[in-house]
């Protein structure tokens, strides 16, 4: 079925989404920044015996990996802030397909520098 002409509620309609999507991708980008960034990772030692588990956070700062020890107090709420983290993530990569298909609906140049995905 093909649309003759362009309605005005519909792409005012479709214009409202892709402005709301900007908005809740930005919230959601400031949010994830608040977030430590690396991952959790274990590495485990044997000593006399008995074997210890070393919890650690990987990131990279200026080019270089760094490994960072997570005290055993510590690591229940790294992992809640990094599991939201990832969450966010997931919830920023749907609303940009979304704006990414909207954009097409609504025929809106790419902005520069921009790549499609």
């Amino acid at each position: 079925m093909k649309v003759a002409e362009k309605d005005n509620a519909v792409s005012g309609l479709l214009e409202e989404e892709y402005r709301r999507c900007r908005d809740v991708l930005a919230a959601l980008s400031e949010k994830a920044a608040q977030y430590p960034k690396g991952s959790l990772h274990v590495r485990k030692k044997g000593y006399k015996g008995k074997e210890y588990a070393y919890h650690y956070l990987v990131t990279r700062e200026e080019g270089r990996v760094v490994n960072r020890h997570i005290p055993e107090a510590e690591l229940p709420g790294l992992q809640r802030q990094l599991e939201q983290r990832d969450k966010c993530r997931k919830e920023m990569q749907a609303y940009k397909k979304r704006i990414a298909y909207l954009e097409k609906i609504l025929k809106m140049p790419r902005r520069r520098g921009e790549q499609k995905k």
